[in-house]
């Protein structure tokens, strides 16, 4: 018989994003960057759209944009929010549920994917947090053709994840769930109830099928060794644990951000702590980010490793950050400006928002682009007070900053930044020109 699913303490009042939307109403505010060659647009007025959580490009202005409470896709075509919804879904916004996350492939047919928490009418109880797959309908404007890919856990209204992100190069998704108030494996406790599809980033085939070369091998519940496909290859008793083959890394509480460096293709991720250690990551494939046992740095756990669980087969694959806040900022979309309209200035960082403040950070990569250099008190890679917190921050004012994203303009693309808390998208355009099809050169 398997055990009664384990909760986590509530170690903070509230989590970070419903944090933020219960702050006052600051659609006055007007972002802005240190460097005065960044200049921040609204692609719309503040307060046009309700509670906005993720974007994605079809094309260079044109957006689509997911709003949290309402479960609508907006469109945002040069400039203007088009009056038919891409996409009007029931779904359940208590806490941090909603409509979530969003990854377009642009391909032929334009495929879009997104993540919500679906109900069976708007405000009603949720049924799933939902990986749903769509056909882009240029002549309507709308998507059409919803396909189910993975049904994912529901049981508390934090803690959802939700972000989600496309490889173009090798034709996969990838997705995050945070752990739903869980104290299974995943979270770290060896001896609680199996992987249960949370604390993990999943990564799929078009279909939600597994993607080729995911680090873990289905194994038998009774007989860790074995391998199996089936529950018929296992032991009297014994179950299949055929959900670890979707994943591609595990141990996470909640996170609200994942993009690849455009250099190196590798994996980057922000991960919210608790009370302490929000986190900045690069994830290599099979990674265990440590929470619960972990949170921030190693070498500041007086357990170190020891107390981790490890998928079997796997061995240790524990994480270290690349970076760690210890009083908590929410950190949530991270993003790579090499190439961009910033500049070359800009090439050699990654640039992490946050909710709680509304703010963004620079982090200078080291020449392998594998991990950050930073010097004084930040050369430990972590912000032990605000003093060292402040050395990091480019630009302020995006109240409740919950993604970052780079544009499709060419040559040089723009850097785009979600507030929820002012109802808009933001464009961050450097001082590079950029020349869009149809429209003046900036």
């Amino acid at each position: 018989m398997s055990r009664p699913t384990m909760r986590l303490p509530r170690r903070l009042g509230r989590p970070a994003l419903l944090a933020v939307l219960l702050l006052p109403a600051a659609a006055s505010a007007q972002p802005t960057m240190n460097d005065p060659n960044l200049v921040v647009t609204p692609v719309v007025p503040p307060s046009s759209l309700s509670q906005p959580t993720s974007i994605d490009f079809l094309a260079a202005d044109d957006i689509l944009v997911l709003e949290k409470q309402t479960g609508l896709v907006r469109r945002i075509l040069n400039g203007v929010i088009q009056p038919t919804p891409a996409l009007d879904a029931a779904v359940n916004s208590d806490g941090e549920r909603g409509m979530l996350g969003i990854a377009i492939d642009p391909g032929s047919p334009t495929r879009v994917f997104l993540y919500y928490t679906e109900a069976l009418a708007d405000g009603g109880p949720a049924i799933g947090n939902r990986i749903y797959r769509y056909d882009w309908s240029p002549a309507t404007g709308t998507l059409i053709n919803p396909a189910l890919l993975l049904d994912l856990p529901v049981d508390v209204p934090f803690h959802n994840g939700g972000v989600l992100l496309w490889d173009d190069a090798n034709g996969h998704l990838y997705g995050v769930i945070g752990d739903q108030g869980h104290a299974g494996q995943l979270q770290n406790f060896a001896f609680s109830n199996p992987p249960d599809n949370t604390s993990v980033l999943v990564r799929l085939n078009m279909d939600g099928t597994a993607a080729a070369g995911n680090p873990f091998t289905p194994y038998c519940s009774n007989l860790t060794t074995q391998t199996c496909t089936t529950s018929a290859n296992c032991p009297a008793g014994g179950t299949c644990v055929t959900e670890v083959a979707k994943y591609f890394s595990y141990g996470v509480r909640n996170c609200f951000g994942i993009a690849f460096d455009p250099v190196t293709a590798l994996l980057w991720d922000t991960e919210n702590g608790p009370d302490v250690y929000d986190e900045v990551n690069q994830v290599p494939i099979g990674a265990n980010s440590g929470w619960v046992r972990i949170m921030g740095p190693v070498v500041r756990d007086p357990e170190g490793t020891a107390d981790l669980w490890s998928v079997p087969g796997a061995g240790l694959t524990y994480n270290d950050p690349e970076f760690s806040w210890l009083s908590t900022i929410a950190p949530t979309g991270i993003a790579f400006p090499f190439g961009s309209s910033w500049g070359p200035a800009y090439d050699q960082v990654a640039i992490v928002g946050d909710a709680n403040f509304g703010q963004i950070s620079s982090f200078p990569l080291n020449g392998p682009r594998t991990a950050f250099v930073l010097t004084g008190g930040l050369a430990d890679l972590v912000a032990d007070n605000q003093a060292e917190h402040d050395q990091v921050v480019i630009g302020s004012g995006f109240v409740g900053l919950v993604g970052l994203k780079r544009g499709l303009e060419a040559p040089n693309p723009h850097l785009y930044a979600v507030s929820i808390g002012n109802g808009t998208v933001y464009r961050i355009a450097g001082p590079v020109p950029v020349a869009l099809q149809g429209f003046a050169v900036e």
